[in-house]
């Protein structure tokens, strides 16, 4: 099967499927965008520290360090309460509060969004100070339980020291207390060497700040109104297509007379307009007929059965067409007489009078061919020397089409061609062209 089959199969048949699938979610996006109210954002620029971040994972972990700040429940309860606004503290903190780092570096931009754009900065204000307060009284409550727990260490190590020491002192010669003194006087001094150097790390390092203070934003956000419409047509495309695979799976189809024509082994004689189905003379009906009666003579039947794969339309007047179109020339012209037909003898002599073949052996075109639709072909009185001749829609069902070959298996009858036919137009656009 080739790629361009597949596509006509998709959208000659699903193509209203696929547009429709489309067209929601664009309506959709549109209307749930419109009735948004416009949102400003207001950021302030946070510094957790003097101390530049080694690698991106450390950097990274600044802002989830910062970000988890931010979005605690107490931290964000205390920013709304100082910034005296009402909002819901859970809404507040999932849909409007985000952080971003700047690179690999200890700057973090903290951004709130409100539909109120003083609202905006002013929580943006109260929430950066919120954050750089809890990151320092975070490091400095660490950094002040562990200098505690140095200080009693060396208070009880001092102690134990003043104690071997007026042992050695008592007893000079004791090496074994002389020792001990000794590794006492070492392990204090270890101690002592820690705390002043967490002393300096803390006082080098720095504590968190605001950089830059948030202003009020003059325009809204973005709404990506058209990002969002790409997005969603996109989804309802491949939800579209995905849908017709499905049917097309279960009831598959054959798209085009070409292809019909093609599946029943038959030529494609022509293609018919909404107005010729309704039995409008026209010149491309009179091709038609000359293709009908080569292919009659060919197979050798004098009566000529149409049969709508689709079942969509009724064949009364373009079989009364056919029929006038296909009678011999005198019988052709008298029934013209009335004015509606050409009286150009010499297309009436081209399209009706012998037609040449191979061999140029001339072939009569004297004979009547009658032509009938396909329901009744049963009053008939007989029913050889018969040929199909099929119409096919843009689209027709595979199981359609492997009914005509059961038919011409079961009557012996032969199909002398496919013709093409407009999709049926149906309700009042159908009775206007009618």
């Amino acid at each position: 099967m080739e790629i361009d089959e597949i596509a006509a199969r998709l959208l000659r048949q699903y193509w209203a499927l696929i547009l429709l699938c489309v067209l929601a979610p664009l309506v959709a996006i549109t209307l749930m965008v419109a009735k948004q109210p416009p949102m400003y954002a207001a950021s302030a620029r946070i510094v957790s520290g003097s101390t530049v971040p080694a690698s991106n994972a450390q950097a990274q972990a600044l802002v989830s360090q910062i970000q988890g700040v931010a979005t605690g429940k107490t931290t964000a309860a205390n920013a709304l309460k100082n910034a005296h606004v009402t909002r819901d503290v859970n809404n507040f903190i999932t849909s409007h509060v985000s952080v971003a780092g700047l690179g690999g570096s200890q700057v973090v931009d903290l951004t709130v969004t409100d539909r109120n754009p003083r609202a905006a900065a002013t929580l943006a204000k109260e929430l950066a100070e919120e954050v750089v307060q809890q990151i320092n009284r975070t490091g400095q409550s660490g950094l002040s339980t562990t200098l505690n727990a140095i200080d009693q260490e060396i208070v009880r190590l001092s102690e134990q020291h003043g104690v071997v020491a007026t042992q050695a002192a008592a007893n000079p010669k004791n090496e074994q207390l002389q020792s001990k003194l000794a590794g006492l006087n070492q392990v204090i001094a270890n101690f002592s060497g820690d705390r002043s150097r967490l002393l300096i790390q803390a006082s080098t390092q720095g504590l968190a700040s605001v950089l830059d203070q948030p202003v009020v934003p003059e325009q809204p956000q973005s709404k990506a109104l058209a990002q969002k419409l790409g997005l969603a047509a996109v989804l309802g495309l491949v939800v579209g297509i995905l849908i017709a695979a499905i049917a097309e799976t279960i009831r598959p189809t054959v798209p085009g007379a070409r292809r019909v024509s093609r599946r029943l082994g038959a030529p494609t004689l022509g293609q018919l307009k909404i107005t010729e189905m309704h039995g409008e003379q026209t010149p491309n009906l009179e091709n038609l007929a000359v293709r009908l009666r080569l292919a009659a003579n060919h197979a050798d039947v004098s009566t000529i059965a149409l049969i709508d794969v689709n079942g969509k339309y009724e064949l009364a007047d373009l079989a009364h067409s056919l029929e006038l179109s296909l009678r011999p020339p005198g019988e052709s012209l008298a029934a013209r007489a009335d004015g509606n037909g050409r009286d150009d003898d010499h297309d009436e002599t081209l399209a009706f009078g012998p037609l040449m073949v191979k061999g140029r052996q001339l072939v009569s075109g004297q004979q009547t061919l009658h032509v009938y639709p396909m329901a009744q072909i049963k009053h008939l009185g007989t029913l050889s020397n018969v040929g199909l001749v099929v119409l096919s829609g843009p689209v027709s069902r595979v199981s359609q089409v492997m009914a005509l070959d059961d038919l011409v298996t079961s009557s012996g009858w032969p199909i002398l061609g496919v013709v093409g036919v407009p999709r049926a137009r149906r309700g009042l656009l159908g009775r206007l062209v009618k």
